[in-house]
Order: structure tokens, then sequence, then C-alpha cells
């Protein structure tokens, strides 16, 4: 494992991490944390040339990445145990909703942690497959000079850089600035990406038992490809007319935009009072807005040519203030030793949210134009903006109180905790045409949550541990005798395995784990126009990883998944609906109910592996090569919710080859150039299906060439 000095948010040499802060908020080992946690450094992301969320995660155990396939590049789209998982960037949470929502470049990041299973009890409503809590790269000691350039597969072009190090001799000041700009191609026909960004950062170091940076970041997303996909038929499913093809675009170039803007100006600041206390303050503010506009397909004719599309369209607007604030105290009580954590946090996000679409079955979607599956005509569409029809204005305020105490006895671990939460969210919704209040719910909530577990550190490196864990999300409305709704809830009991041979660069982990998500909303079987919180959903799954350093030069990651999962209890139906407009006879199912169906696109098995090897210096001519490759492994999962139909499983292959060129010449030193490609074999496959109507092709072959120098 990593030495002494390795903190969470510290620089990790190699694949294999020893302590994350993500599961305690505290610099805790791995080892030690009685919960599943994974975490992908920057020598793993700059390996794979991970650019996005998506693609960092796809050798993670227990994450299924790019639930929309290929155009998951303008949205951090992913599952963790079946469930979206909430998004934190350096322990804080992210918002913005669809359309603008920051996607996260992980050029600005040093680290990715994956926190799997409830985690309200120290992050607040949080949903119950877990969170990313990406961390941000900030000033070292260290003198860092670099330049990237990457050139690749549809027109892809990128330049970066990176400049860090001490500001004065004594080192009490440290500075970092981190920019990009990159463009190309889209995946899909007509559609383009562009993004660039800066990021700044400071740390002030006064005397050793303090530290204060301060942390900004603008990014803008003028251009971010498309977000529409192609129906089953024709992808996942035969089209008489043939196969629709993987570049198959259903949108109008010249009326589709996605433009996001997105700025962030905050601090995380230590105090070390004593051996005992130390206190921490965090904050931050963030700014996000995007204009979207989107004509996409919702529907086939009933010969299966073209497709029926509809128009969406919004203006959103977001202000998110999070402050969190951390008392720590270490001391023992006899032989027990104590890391006590008590906290306050809050978030109030300030969301407006402009909406207009025209829908495919209604008088004013007959005017739109259809589209060719099959020989399809992008340009001259004149595709109308109905303009906007509805404002939404939402205040949102949580608060929560946490204590947590890590307690240490010889060989054995044991973690407490618990948390009182306040939420409250007022909405105004009102006509554009008439201004006209329309509604104006007011949502409260509060909850307590609670975990425990414990772990037992044998001398040979084995860890088995046990853990339970509570979460909660909000939940809004009142039924039919206008009682507010409780909170959704969520449950999970989890036994694991960690292996980390004493002295090694190895780490192994297991887990078993039973996650019930409950007071879901369902149809109310006495008035339909109501809900009742009668649903539950269930996830149970296996999750194996292995990460490590064997020396000389050999890197690996592998991981395997198992997930059971379906709707336990539910009052809600469904049934099959082939997508087909105007409708024929059979193209709709008789009504089932939801209980005991399959969620879609959730594959019940998952796998992967990456293996990455440099030849050691003095090799000859040899040395400063490196070589890496992997595979994964996506299984059938179901295409609609009446699972009356599946989506394939898929094997994929990556590879990369990389040189120092300081190897080969002197005056080339620190100067490396690498080449990546995903998807090795260019294999045409969909990523998922979300119905008859949506499915998402994955990524096709990419190549990327990259030369990285540091001076």
């Amino acid at each position: 494992m990593q030495g002494r000095t390795e903190t969470g948010s510290s620089p990790v040499r190699g694949f294999v991490a020893g302590v994350s802060a993500s599961g305690t908020k505290t610099d805790t080992p791995i080892i030690e944390t009685p919960q599943s946690i994974s975490v992908i450094t920057a020598d793993e992301i700059r390996a794979r040339d991970a650019l996005n969320l998506n693609q960092a995660l796809r050798y993670t155990t227990g994450v299924v990445p790019e639930t929309r396939g290929s155009a998951a590049v303008r949205l951090d789209q992913m599952t963790i145990r079946g469930y979206s998982p909430a998004q934190f960037l350096d322990g804080m949470r992210l918002a913005g909703g669809r359309d603008a929502n920051p996607s996260l470049d992980t050029y600005r990041l040093e680290r990715i942690d994956v926190l799997r299973g409830p985690a309200s009890v120290l992050f607040g409503t949080t949903p119950p497959g877990g969170l990313i809590n990406a961390v941000s790269k900030r000033p070292t000691e260290e003198r860092i000079r670099e330049v990237l350039l990457q050139a690749g597969t549809r027109d892809y072009v990128r330049f970066a850089g990176d400049v860090s190090g001490k500001l004065d001799e004594r080192g009490e000041w440290l500075g970092r600035f981190i920019g990009s700009y990159a463009e190309g191609d889209g995946e899909l026909d007509e559609t383009r990406v562009r993004r660039y960004f800066f990021t700044p950062s400071l740390t002030w170091r006064p005397d050793a038992d303090t530290r204060i940076t301060l942390l900004g970041h603008y990014q803008r997303d003028p251009e971010a490809g498309s977000y529409g996909g192609v129906p089953a038929w024709g992808s996942a499913l035969p089209n008489p007319n043939g196969r629709i093809r993987m570049r198959y675009y259903d949108g109008d170039p010249d009326f589709e935009r996605l433009n996001r803007e997105h700025y962030q100006i905050g601090y995380l600041a230590e105090r070390r009072i004593n051996d005992v206390f130390t206190v921490r303050q965090n904050f931050r503010y963030m700014h996000t807005k995007g204009t979207y506009r989107s004509l996409y397909g919702s529907a086939v004719t009933p010969d299966m040519l073209q497709t029926v599309r509809s128009v969406y369209g919004t203006d959103a607007d977001f202000d998110v203030f999070n402050i969190d604030n951390q008392v720590q105290a270490n001391f023992d009580t006899g032989p027990v030793q104590h890391t006590v954590l008590g906290g306050y946090d809050y978030t109030r996000i300030l969301q407006d949210t402009y909406t207009g679409s025209t829908a495919y079955n209604t008088a004013a979607g007959a005017r739109i134009r259809r589209q060719s599956l099959f020989d399809p005509i992008y340009r001259g569409q004149n595709t109308v903006w109905p303009g906007f029809s509805t404002y939404s204005s939402q205040r949102t305020n949580q608060s929560g109180v946490y204590l947590q105490d890590q307690l240490k006895l010889g060989k054995l671990v044991v973690l407490l905790g618990g948390r009182r939460d306040w939420y409250d969210a007022t909405t105004e919704n009102r006509s554009v045409a008439t201004d006209r209040l329309t509604s104006n719910p007011r949502q409260t909530n509060d909850a307590y949550t609670g975990r425990a577990g414990a772990v037992y550190l044998f001398d040979n490196g084995l860890a088995p541990y046990v853990s339970y864990t509570e979460g909660f999300e909000p939940s809004s409305g009142t039924d039919r005798f206008l009682k507010p709704f409780e909170p959704i809830t969520s449950r999970q009991y989890e036994a694991g395995l960690r292996y980390a041979p004493p002295g090694s660069g190895l780490l192994f982990s297991a887990a078993v784990y039973d996650l019930v998500r409950q007071n879901v909303l369902t149809t109310d079987p006495v008035n339909p126009n109501y809900s009742v919180q009668a649903g539950e959903t269930r996830s149970r799954g296996v999750e194996l990883e292995a990460k490590g350093e064997l020396g000389n030069g050999l890197s690996f990651t592998a991981a395997y998944a198992y997930l059971d999962m379906e709707y336990t209890k539910s009052n809600t139906t469904t049934r099959r609906d082939y997508g087909i407009y105007p409708a024929v006879a059979g193209s709709t199912g008789p009504t089932v109910s939801l209980e005991g169906k399959v969620p879609y696109a959730q594959p019940k098995h998952t796998a992967s592996a990456w293996l990455d090897y440099t030849v050691p210096a003095e090799s000859g001519f040899l040395s400063g090569l490196g070589l890496g490759g992997g595979m994964r492994y996506l299984g059938p999962s179901w295409g609609d919710d009446a699972n009356t139909f599946k989506v394939k499983g898929v094997t994929l292959f990556d590879a990369a080859l990389r040189y120092d060129l300081g190897q080969a010449m002197q005056e080339l030193k620190g100067m490396q150039a690498a080449v990546n490609i995903d998807n090795l074999a260019d294999t045409r496959y969909v990523s998922s299906c979300y119905g008859y109507a949506w499915c998402w092709y994955g990524y096709g072959r990419t190549v990327t060439g990259s030369v990285r120098y540091r001076f």
C-alpha cells in the first residue's frame, strides 16, 4: 500500500490507493472502512486516457457506466448497484439538473472515489446505490510544468496545460493553474463537441497546523454532441428494412443545441488546534446554466422506415451554496482509540427553469417532419421552436448534523454514525403565456439515518467486515387525503473481505450486499390520480475487485459484479409498447404489474480487466516503452420495464501504447508519446434501451494520440 503520508486527496503513485476520505470524511485506510470503496487514481486515468467520469469508471466493479452510450459525452450518467448515484466534488454536492449539470473533465481531477451503498449519514439526501466523489487537483510543493497535445478519431484535438509549485521560498504559498481546450466531431452525424476550462487554485500554509486552499473553476461547453438515440427496431431488435447506422442522428443540426456554462469558487480550510482537535470548514459557491434544444425520435411509423419526433427545450439556471463544518477529535479511552467526527452541513439550491415542448402525438406534433431511419436528410428541416410554456422556480434548503466514532481496539475497528436531516423545497410553477401561478407546492422532510460496521484486521492482511447503513431521499406531493409523503428510505446490509498482503502493492476486495429502497411512490389503486407509498425495489449482489502494483512496471485492475435487482412491491402497472405511431393492432400488450419485474438497463453480469506494463529502465532500446490492454464485458439487460425484450451483452477490448521519448534522445527528456484505442475491434453494440422508442449505441472505435511534455 501507499506510504504514511497519503491522504484522501493527495496524489497516488500507481493504481492502488491506500487511503480514502469519502467513506468517513476522515483520512482512513480503505482496509479499515466497513463499506465498499473503489478509487480510480490519476495514474490509472492517464493510462487509459479516460476523458470523463463515464470512461474513468469503465473498469470499476458495481458500476454500469455510459447508460446512454455515446450520448453520455454531455452528461455523467451511470448506475451503481442499480441506481443513479449522487455526484460530489471535494466532498460537496454538485447540482444542475439534466441540462445544466457540469460534466467533470478528468484532467482537473486527482482521483475519483466510488462509495457503494447508502451514504446519507455523512452526505444527506443521496440515492441508495452510492455516490461518486471526485477530488480536485490541488497546489503541490512538487514543481509541475506540463503541456498536453492530443488528436484523434473524428477530428478530435485537445490542448491542455498544468502548472503547479511553490510561490515563495518557504513554501508558505502554493499555486496551481490547469487549463484545457478540446473540440471535435460528435459520435453521431452532424454533431460537434467543444469544451474549454481553466482551474486556478491557491494554498496558504502560514504554519504547520493550518492549511487553506482556494479553488476556482470556469468551464464552457458551447457544443456537446447529441442526446438523441435510435428506436429498438433496427438496433437492438430486427427491422425488416435493415439495421440503423451507429452514427445515425435523429435530430436537426440547424435547431439542436446545448450551450452550458459553469463556474465555481470555494475553499477548503483546516486547522489543527492540538493533538486532539482539528477543525475544518469547506465551502463552495457554484453557478451553472444551460440552454438546451432537442428534436428527438419518439416512435416509429408502422412500416418502420421513419421516426416520429418531438421537440423539447429548456433554459436552466442554478446557484448552489455548500458549506460543511467539521470538528475531529482523536483520543483514547483506556485501550480504545477514538476518531470522533461531528459536523453540520448546509446546501442551498436556487433553480430557475423555462420549459417548452411539442409532443409527437399532438396536432402541432403532426407538423414536425418525420426522419428516415435509413436515408436521413439532416439539413433544411425548418424545425419550429414552440416557445416556452412553463416556468419553474425552486428554492431548496437542506441541512444536517452528524456524529461519527471510529473505534479501534487492537485489531478490531468499529464504525458508528448517525445523522439528523432537514429538507425544505418551495416551488413556483407559472404559465409563461399568462404569468399565472399554476401551482405552488412546498415539500418538507426530515429524517434520521444511521450506520454501523466492524472490521477485523488480521496480521496476514485479511480484513473481513460487516456493515449496516441507511439512506433517505425527499419525496414530494401528497396522497388523496392531502397527507404529505414520507421520505423515501433505503437500508443496506453488507459483508465483505479485503486482502492487502503486508508490504505489497496489492488490494483485493469482495462484497455481498442486500439493498432495499422503500416508500417509493406508486399509483393509488383507489384513485389513479394520486399516489401511495407502496413501492419497493431490491438490489442484491456480489462484487469482486483487485488492483495491484506487481513491481517491475506491471500494474493491473480487475473487476466483476453480479446484480439481482427487481421491483419487489408496486401498485404501478406497465405494458409492452412497441413504440409505433399511429398504433396498429398488436403494437401494445396487456397491462401487467411492475412487481417482480427487473428495471431496464441493468445487466446482471459485468466484468473487466486491465493490464499495464512499463519496460524497466536500463533495458536497452525498449526502456520507456509502455503497453496496456483491457477487456470489458457488459451483460444482457432488459430493454423495457415490462421485460418483453432484451439488449444483447457485449465484450469490448481496449489498448494503449506509450513511449518515453527521453529514453531515445536526451533532448526529449520529459516528453512522452502515447496512443490509446477504445473498442479495438470497432464492435457495433447497443448500450441500453429505455423502452422500444429509445435505445443508444455505444462508442465505436476511438483512437487518440497524445504528446505529454513535462519540463
